[in-house]
């Protein structure tokens, strides 16, 4: 007869397999990083956006490490540090009072963007540009002054240069460098509550480290990304139909075809016809001097003019055929 568990047997049991079970829950909640989502105000960007977005962002990256690097004459890293959606007012709130900002227009999408980038950064380009070291550079907490501005502004118009290439899929795009800002409290570019894309890059150069902060409207991203995929698929569709039709037209260009050229036309009735003997004259519908009607497998093509070319005939094309003559 098999052994019946008592109730406090059957107890334990249950405690230790709801024990293991807990354990095990929380080991799979320490493996895994949580990050907390706030329901009251959802992410609008899609998985598909964020990726085309970190297409963009790293070409954009590409090409300042490499302008960065020849304008300070030293090794320059820039990765993509985020891509964080958040309202603007806090964006704007997470920033120091000065720091060089540029307002950047884009035509295409009848909106601007932000450009922000950090003291440490600014301050070491200005160095170099005006000849100094990287080493040495010491970030003042003060003002930008009106020539540091001016320095700048070619640095910021070479990065307006580098979003345009990296837009070349979106028609009608025109970058370019509405004005700088060094107080960050004044900027009017963007309404407040507006969600924006805050795209950060991590710059290196040798010990200075920074970062440069890319702010769009979330209703701007959503509009070029639409612009430059739609675009793209227009692209290769004309590309795959370009490939086919060549392909198509390699394969058929040995092809026979039966040309014929019609010098006219009669009508008779099946009296006549069957009245036909040898040396009959037949009387056509065309006029002499009439153009001759060609043909292509059966197909009315072309309108010609007969002749002769050594010592045989031809017949001259003349114009398409388009009905009548």
């Amino acid at each position: 007869m098999a052994e019946i568990l008592s109730q406090s047997q059957i107890d334990d049991l249950l405690n230790e397999l709801a024990g293991v079970k807990i354990d095990k829950v929380s080991s799979d909640l320490e493996d895994h990083s949580i990050k907390n989502y706030d329901f009251k105000s959802p992410k609008k960007m899609s998985r598909e956006q964020n990726k085309a977005l970190s297409s963009l962002t790293d070409v954009i990256g590409r090409h300042l490490a490499a302008y960065f690097a020849g304008v300070l004459r030293n090794y320059c890293e820039i990765n993509v540090d985020s891509i964080d959606e958040h309202p603007y007012y806090e964006y704007n709130n997470s920033l120091p009072d000065v720091l060089m900002t540029a307002v950047v227009d884009i035509d295409s999408i009848n909106g601007s963007i932000l450009l922000d980038m950090s003291n440490s950064i600014t301050y070491t380009l200005i160095e170099r540009m005006l000849g100094g070291s990287v080493d040495t550079t010491i970030i003042p907490n003060r003002e930008f002054t009106e020539i540091e501005v001016a320095l700048m502004e070619r640095v910021f118009k070479k990065m307006c240069m580098f979003i345009q290439e990296a837009l070349v899929n979106l028609p009608n795009t025109n970058v370019t460098l509405r004005n700088i800002e060094t107080s960050t409290r004044f900027i009017k570019a963007i309404r407040i509550e507006e969600v924006v894309e805050v795209i950060v890059y991590s710059v290196t150069i040798g010990s200075i480290k920074g970062t440069i902060t890319a702010c769009i409207p979330y209703t701007y991203v959503e509009a070029m990304i639409m612009s430059v995929v739609k675009n793209e698929d227009k692209l290769n569709n004309n590309i795959t139909t370009d490939e086919v039709r060549n392909a198509m037209l390699e394969e058929l260009s040995n092809s026979l075809v039966d040309v014929c050229g019609i010098i006219g036309t009669a009508k008779l009735s099946l009296k006549d016809l069957m009245n036909l003997q040898s040396g009959d004259v037949i009387k056509l519908e065309q006029k002499v001097g009439n153009p001759v009607l060609v043909t292509i497998n059966n197909n009315k093509w072309f309108w010609g003019e007969p002749g002769v070319k050594k010592s045989s005939k031809a017949i001259r094309f003349s114009k398409y055929y388009k009905g009548g003559f």
